[in-house]
């Protein structure tokens, strides 16, 4: 089973750019993962656009946050961090180097393929 995983994330690495791609359950889950990763503490903002699980999340990792007005389309930015939201984004060559980038997969979402999320990481050691 697993080497349909590794072969999808590299598949996903190829499609996108990134040098390595981490497969996980659902975009807000590799949000957490990226945000325990770097050790967020406080975000500058965040729009208050995103979807309910978002600011949850940050909640329950005990992250200081702000709102934004800021309207996005595809993607934004959690301000004064390196991750992005990208869960209504997904094109070839979209990776930023040394960011990372969350990717989602679902109902109405550009990989339309039930649930699913993804990191998008330019090293290993990210």
């Amino acid at each position: 089973m697993y080497h349909i995983i590794e072969k999808f994330e590299k598949n996903l690495a190829c499609f996108t750019g990134a040098p390595y791609v981490i497969a996980t359950d659902c975009c807000t889950h590799a949000i957490e993962l990226c945000m325990r990763f770097d050790k967020i503490k406080k975000i500058d903002s965040v729009t208050c656009y995103t979807y309910l699980s978002v600011p949850m999340v940050l909640v329950k990792l005990g992250i200081k946050f702000s709102y934004n007005d800021e309207r996005w389309i595809g993607e934004y930015q959690f301000k004064g961090t390196r991750i992005w939201d990208s869960a209504r984004l997904l094109h070839p060559r979209m990776h930023r180097k040394g960011q990372l980038q969350c990717v989602s997969f679902g109902n109405g979402k550009p990989l339309d393929n039930k649930r699913g999320g993804a990191i998008l990481c330019s090293t290993n050691k990210e």
